[in-house]
């Protein structure tokens, strides 16, 4: 096998475990957080939901990163676009801050382009901020909403029983749809510059994505669903639910449109709307630190890109 197309398969694996590690706790970690599921019943859900969302539904996000924002991606390019996403969220995942894979990669595949004087689709990179900007307010909105819904639903039960059924339900359906769309959206950022070159068809790319953002999930997720499960605001079984499957909506309607969003900032905007929602105190810092976080992704991706291209390029790698 080729030198290269390996090296731009062992990147892909990199980003794509870094995504499982980072990103995870956007299908799973209010489930967790809530005491609902344990922290192996949350990745074994995940891996089964992911991989059916990458392999049924990914190749609209995939053609977007891969195709539509600048007009050429070869196997070069697509390994530095990776590598340069990967080394900033491994840092973010280290931390245990929840940032945007999404916007390391868009930005990675902005500052490759500049650098390379690829032309940019500048028209298709409103779109995708914009989704950016509406995903975690959209969130946010549904999440309030549907706690208010279900909260008197659940105040109508009075048999214990049912209500530990009802709310181990709840967190497995929400955490699976939320999967489903992390797999068709957010496997796309590992497995889209990648398809752009060439190097694998979207159904494969979805596959090989989502296999190993599983094994991100299993080996190195912790700390991050402890963040968003935990850290942000309490969760209880129905606000959990509703953080859940409103930012899944959010991620849905983005898929549908093939746009690239974060996961992180839709499972963020649904867990302050829901707090906001139930009354519960917000905790301003670590959302400061999340925004920072959103900032400087696309930013630092971009840069890293950047430098790496030039550098490449004085070398005649590029």
């Amino acid at each position: 096998m080729d030198t290269a197309l390996v090296a731009a398969l062992a990147v892909g694996f990199y980003i794509a475990w870094n995504i499982g590690a980072n990103d995870s706790a956007n299908a799973m970690g209010t489930a967790v957080g809530a005491g609902i599921l344990n922290f192996r019943q949350a990745t074994l859900t995940i891996g089964i939901f992911v991989i059916l969302g990458a392999y049924l539904r990914g190749y609209k996000v995939m053609k977007t990163v891969g195709e539509g924002i600048i007009s050429s991606m070869s196997m070069e390019l697509a390994i530095l676009i990776l590598f340069s996403a990967g080394i900033w969220v491994t840092i973010a995942t280290i931390k245990g801050l929840p940032v945007s894979t999404t916007q390391a990669i868009v930005g990675g595949v902005i500052g490759a382009g500049l650098a390379t004087g690829a032309t940019i689709n500048w028209s298709v990179m409103e779109k995708v901020v914009g989704a950016w900007v509406l995903s975690p307010v959209i969130a946010g909105i549904f999440a309030a909403l549907l706690y208010k819904f279900y909260s008197r639903i659940i105040a109508s039960i009075k048999s214990l029983r049912r209500l530990e059924l009802l709310y181990k339900w709840m967190a497995i359906l929400g955490g699976s749809y939320m999967a489903f769309n992390f797999g068709a959206n957010e496997v796309a950022n590992a497995t889209g510059p990648l398809v752009g070159a060439d190097l694998l068809t979207p159904r494969w790319a979805g596959l090989f994505g989502a296999i190993s953002l599983t094994l991100g999930s299993l080996t190195f997720s912790y700390a991050v669903m402890h963040t968003v499960g935990k850290k942000i605001t309490s969760l209880g079984p129905v606000s959990a639910f509703s953080a859940q499957f409103s930012s899944a909506i959010a991620v849905s309607l983005a898929n549908y449109f093939g746009l690239p969003v974060s996961s992180s900032q839709a499972i963020v905007g649904g867990v302050v709307g829901v707090g906001l929602a139930a009354g519960e105190r917000v905790d301003k810092r670590i959302v400061a630190d999340v925004l920072f976080g959103w900032v400087a992704t696309p930013t630092t991706g971009m840069v890293i890109a950047f430098t790496l291209s030039k550098l490449f390029m004085a070398v005649g790698l590029l």
